[in-house]
């Protein structure tokens, strides 16, 4: 195990020194909040104490998204969060997960923080040892950092905080643990000692199919002044170029010199802000690409692009992906490093918490680059991310996919079973051995009818013992499953699906189940149950040699845009100092990150109606197949007709609840595309995917932390009006209310996932800013704005413009169009000059002036 001293430490660190708080800011925000406690429900005292822990800027540059937490004597409550936005001196807008403090534990604690990491260790599944070594320590903060030794893949901050349940604030200990698969936050009561919440970083997204405190001033750091940017570098890249998705839609190309100039001013392979490359392998300021088949967590081999920086590297079909670390390996740190150039450009920047070694603005934290592990060994056909907050690094694990495959199950005996079965490996575990298993095979009986879904201690563990148990699927959780059968003493576990259809990759998250198990059909299934209820005994084998049609998810896009995505929403809802906001039922952490990926990986040619699964390319599909999610997405509800409605039940959770509230981001990313267009430049483009993309992640910034679908519905509409002066209020209000997240939709309590009230009605609706006169009489829409080649002007409900003008600052008019008979114009302005420009719309009704920005 390795142990570094991580920024999360550095925070402690830094607060030990004395961080100026923001006192003008905050004083605003109270204020603010003082004049409206009728709405939300508490008292000035409640507002006593707050702090801010993190600011980011808005896209919009004159605003700035303020993160706070409230304060019980000095410490923190974890989970009363609130984020306010300021603009030109005044808070316009603010949701939070402010609490009442009348219900108050002590404030002084009854075990120790030495205690409480012991319990820590026990939750972790980590036995005690020895005390690991004291880094540093604040005792006016009860702070405090553990070298990780034995026990955490990190250093391990001990903090004191308050943590609310059940309407009581509880004096806790706040503990963060990696393990070699999970990244455990803490909180153990600093009273008795028991612990109370248990949350893990790591998003182990199992792609199964459905049935801490900080100032405002420590986040802006001095201005570093870096040497001047080096000139434009030769170094490539044979990849998968977005948008090309997969090896299954379309070929590697070779790209040269893909790094942002803006976001990545000095390459890839740079991480101190000095031209010249500190790396000539696939490591740099963004990203350290390696892998990590021998699941240490350690960076493995890393291909080297020599001086040049060439990552041209063959590929070779006859020894399958795990014989092409280059090619795989190259993809992974092309796709981190673009992922983080393009989401910068929407404001997933240095200050709003991205992944950095080095910040060269100096606001934020650094120290915080991708550790991106290809072909990770800790199991197959899976993939994971781990957030931990602004100044420590993410981990992405991608995982090798075998769906499907022939070789894993064989059956030897009897003869007239003899063969190979097509099953998929969990996504928990450990993979199937090279060397095989072979043994007989045992029907579970847990003796609760249904007695073969071993969702109790079993009951024929004598007979289970050094057996392959067959168990069906139902009723509890899968890891529940193979760990009473491993309890039992199986070596392996087989579980017959309990619907028709393919086998999955079976989802959970577990570190203690140390035995293979994986999913055969459920045709399949019934004939092994039904031959030993006959008497017939089975004998089969698992595992095998290296699997040349395995897939790797290095190799799609989408999936790796999708685990990078969680780092995004993690950092972004409720500021990059939180990154425990997105657990509670209702959250859709998932529905952000397969957003991502589809916007990402959007080409010209696409229409709305288009069905676009996930997965399809590690589990085998048609590119057009429905993939790893309920449905594919798409706006027709011939293809997808899921409603907010659907979250309740007959979808899982997480990402069968994140599925449909990505079915409602993809109507809405079409629907302005309907309206504005669709622009394939990614970055700088002003069609109506990117304005999709400033939306929702701006929207990302507004949404509260524990979140429901109305929470994050109501922060896009936040976003609009912050960003585009409400000129989308109407559009979005009818996407979502078409999904069933209308007016008077319901989302209960966030942290229940069977209360939520669809509705389909939308407010009385005038899109802000459409009018040619006061009144709103006649509406036209102009856009983009500002623009680049060509304005449109569109106009709505059968009215027209009889004069148009576009005048310069000085008066002379530029264009003139009479007699205009038109609903829709497209103007060339190419050739003009930047600047700013007047457009003036006239009818007899009025006129209306639009101040028009040309780039």
């Amino acid at each position: 195990m390795k142990s570094k001293i991580t920024l999360i430490g550095v925070v402690f660190l830094a607060l030990s020194a004395g961080i100026v708080r923001s006192q003008e800011q905050i004083s605003l925000i109270k204020n603010h909040l003082v004049a409206h406690l009728s709405e939300i429900g508490l008292t000035k005292a409640d507002l006593a104490e707050l702090e801010i822990t993190s600011t980011a800027s808005s896209q919009s540059k004159d605003a700035q998204h303020v993160y706070l937490r409230q304060l019980i004597n000095g410490i923190p409550l974890t989970n009363g969060t609130g984020t306010a936005v300021i603009k030109n001196g005044k808070v316009i807008h603010f949701t939070s997960q402010f609490r009442s403090l009348s219900n108050t534990e002590v404030s002084s604690p009854g075990i120790t923080n030495v205690d409480a990491l012991k319990i820590g260790f026990s939750a972790a599944g980590q036995a005690f040892a020895a005390l690991p070594s004291l880094i540093s320590s604040d005792t006016e903060l009860n702070a405090y950092l553990y070298e990780g030794s034995s026990y955490s893949n990190e250093t391990i901050p001990v903090r004191l905080m308050y943590l609310n349940q059940n309407g009581k604030n509880q004096l806790v200990w706040d503990i963060s643990i990696a393990t070699k698969d999970d990244w455990w936050s803490m909180k153990i009561s600093a009273t008795t000692g028991e612990l109370l919440l248990k949350t893990n970083w790591i998003q182990h997204c199992q792609f199964d199919h459905d049935s801490e405190s900080n100032s405002y001033s420590s986040h802006k750091h001095n201005q570093q002044a870096f040497a001047p940017m080096p000139p434009p570098g030769l170094d490539q890249y044979m990849v998968y170029a977005l948008p090309t998705i997969s090896p299954s839609h379309g070929n590697r190309e070779l790209v040269v010199n893909p790094s942002d100039p803006t976001y990545s001013p000095f390459g890839w392979h740079d991480d101190n802000g000095v031209a010249g490359d500190e790396y000539t392998i696939t490591r740099g300021n963004n990203v350290f690409a390696s892998d990590d088949i021998d699941d240490d967590d350690i960076p493995g081999y890393s291909p080297d692009g020599s001086a040049v920086l060439n990552f041209n590297f063959p590929y070779d079909s006859a020894v399958g992906v795990q014989g092409n670390l280059d090619a795989v390996v190259t993809n992974l740190f092309y796709m981190n490093n673009m992922l983080h150039d393009i989401w910068a450009y929407y404001g997933f920047d240095e200050e709003s918490g991205n992944f950095q070694q080095t910040n060269y603005t100096g606001l934020g934290l650094g120290s915080d680059y991708v550790n991106a592990d290809a072909q990770d060994g800790s199991g197959t056909n899976n993939a994971n991310f781990g957030t931990p907050p602004d100044g420590s690094n993410p981990r992405m694990q991608m995982y090798i996919w075998s769906s499907n495959a022939n070789d894993i199950l064989t059956v030897n005996d009897p003869t007239s079973l003899a063969g190979s079965y097509g099953s998929t490996i969990a996504g928990f575990g450990p993979p199937v051995p090279t060397i095989p298993i072979t043994e007989d095979v045992i029907l579970v009986n847990d003796g609760t009818a249904p007695t073969t879904n071993g969702c109790e201690p079993i009951v024929n563990a004598s007979e289970i013992n050094g057996k392959i148990a067959l168990v069906r699927r139902g009723v509890c959780p899968f890891v529940d499953k193979v760990q009473f059968c491993q309890d039992a003493g199986a070596v392996a576990v087989i579980v017959m699906n309990n619907v028709a259809g393919t086998t999955f990759s079976m989802g959970g998250t577990s570190s203690t189940i140390t035995i293979p198990s994986l999913m055969i059909s459920q045709s399949d299934g019934n004939v092994f149950e039904a031959m030993l209820n006959g008497g017939t005994p089975i004998n089969a084998t698992i595992g095998g040699t290296v699997d040349l049609v395995a897939k790797d998810s290095d190799f799609d896009n989408v999936v790796i845009a999708h685990e990078y995505g969680h780092g995004i929403s993690n950092r972004l809802v409720g500021g990059g100092d939180n990154t425990s906001c997105l657990h509670n039922e209702d959250q859709m952490g998932e529905g952000w990150s397969d957003w991502f990926g589809l916007m990402v990986t959007m080409k010209p040619g696409d229409l709305s109606t288009d069905p676009r699964g996930v997965g399809t390319y590690v589990t085998g599909a048609a590119n057009d197949a429905v993939g790893i999610r309920p449905a594919a997405y798409s706006t027709s509800f011939t293809v997808n007709d899921y409603t907010y409605a659907n979250t309740n039940s007959g979808v899982s959770q997480p990402h069968g609840i994140g599925f449909v509230w990505a079915t409602m981001l993809w109507d809405l990313t079409w629907a302005l595309i309907d309206e504005y267009g669709f622009d394939s430049d990614v970055k700088t483009g002003t069609g109506g995917n990117n304005i999709a993309m400033s939306l929702v992640i701006e929207g990302l910034k507004l949404t509260n932390c524990e979140p429901g679908f109305v929470d994050g519905r109501d922060a896009i509409l936040a976003a609009d009006e912050l960003l585009y002066n409400g000129e989308n209020k109407c559009l979005i209000w009818e996407v979502f209310a078409n999904r069933g997240l209308g007016l008077s939709a319901d989302q209960g309590d966030t942290d229940n996932r069977s209360d939520q009230v669809e509705a389909f009605d939308t407010p009385e609706c005038i899109e802000a800013g459409a009018g040619i006169n006061e009144n709103n009489l006649n509406l036209a829409k102009v856009y983009p704005n500002p623009t680049k080649d060509e304005l449109t002007i569109k106009f709505v409900k059968n009215n027209r413009a009889e004069v148009i003008r576009l005048i310069d600052l000085r008066g002379n008019e530029i264009l003139r169009i009479e007699n205009n008979d038109l609903n829709q114009l497209n103007i060339d302005v190419s050739t003009l000059a930047s600047g700013m420009y007047l457009l003036q719309l006239q009818n007899d009704l009025g006129t209306r002036t639009v101040e028009l920005v040309k780039n």
